[in-house]
């Protein structure tokens, strides 16, 4: 993804007439035609190539850095080599010297990373982690117990969770109508009972252009993007091209009071708490 993939995505966006979008009244054949739309003009521009990884280790070695190295090996061989009691004094000072040099120019790398960083906390972290030479693993559950079955395999232990998870709203939800019943006071019983029938009526305004794209560029950029590889950044590069089949599927989606399925996907990831670790109620979703 370099300025010039990205001038040929906004070219392409804009010559899209999104015709999916507009020629459909259901919201969910609206927001899967402008994603899907999205998501091939997206892959077309920025096709996946194989690249090495950047070494942040190493950025500090400069040339002279490298000639000075090399310098200091030949005079290593020969105070080695030769008998000379003022070579070796030369050797140590040289090598004082050169220490002193790879110190300031890996303190500058440093500082340009972080004044570089758009956050300069997780900068400065991963930076003191690859000092101390830590290394970030990510931790796969091995093991869960879920009614009274033992699961190994990493999709059924997926599973599992996406079952735990999506179980917790259905029953906090029945636990407040328990209490109703049994007379406790609920949030919405006290709003019933304070407003009576004095409740405002709601009207419904469309959106406008204006408002969708205000909305998308007040979003803070990050490079980072969910299952759908698609980075806020990205996103407000391409508000301006974006904006009116959005506005119509957003003005679609309140009146009908329909929310695009694709939209309820979400990556989640099982954040142990404390206590049994094959037990899902000790995971926290993330």
């Amino acid at each position: 993804m370099n300025k010039y993939t990205i001038l040929d995505f906004i070219f392409k966006l804009s010559n899209e007439s999104w015709d999916g979008v507009f020629n459909n009244n259901d919201v969910n054949l609206m927001f899967n035609s402008f994603l899907n739309t999205y998501l091939k003009i997206f892959y077309f521009s920025f096709p996946l190539i194989r690249s090495k990884s950047r070494n942040y280790s190493n950025n500090w070695i400069t040339l002279g850095i490298k000639i000075s190295c090399k310098q200091k090996r030949e005079l290593f061989l020969l105070t080695r080599n030769i008998n000379n009691s003022a070579l070796k004094p030369h050797y140590k000072a040289y090598c004082k010297i050169l220490v002193k040099v790879i110190k300031e120019a890996k303190r500058m790398t440093m500082n340009k990373r972080i004044l570089k960083s758009n956050n300069k906390t997780k900068t400065t972290s991963n930076i003191i982690s690859e000092l101390l030479g830590k290394q970030h693993h990510t931790q796969e559950t091995q093991k869960l117990t879920t009614e009274g079955t033992h699961l190994t395999i990493q999709q059924d232990i997926a599973n599992a969770f996406n079952n735990y998870f999506s179980t917790i709203t259905d029953k906090t939800n029945s636990d407040s109508q328990e209490n109703m019943r049994h007379g406790n006071p609920h949030t919405y019983c006290y709003f019933d009972h304070s407003a009576g029938d004095s409740y405002p009526l709601m009207v419904f305004k469309t959106f406008s252009t204006q408002e969708i794209t205000s909305i998308i560029k007040s979003i803070k950029t990050k490079n980072s993007s969910s299952y759908d590889e698609i980075s806020t950044k990205l996103l407000k590069i391409s508000a301006n091209n974006i904006c009116s089949p959005l506005t119509y599927i957003c003005n679609k989606s309140v009146s009908t009071g329909i929310f695009p399925e694709r939209l309820k996907y979400s990556i989640i990831k099982p954040l142990y708490k404390k206590g049994d670790k094959t037990d899902p109620a000790n995971y926290e979703p993330i």
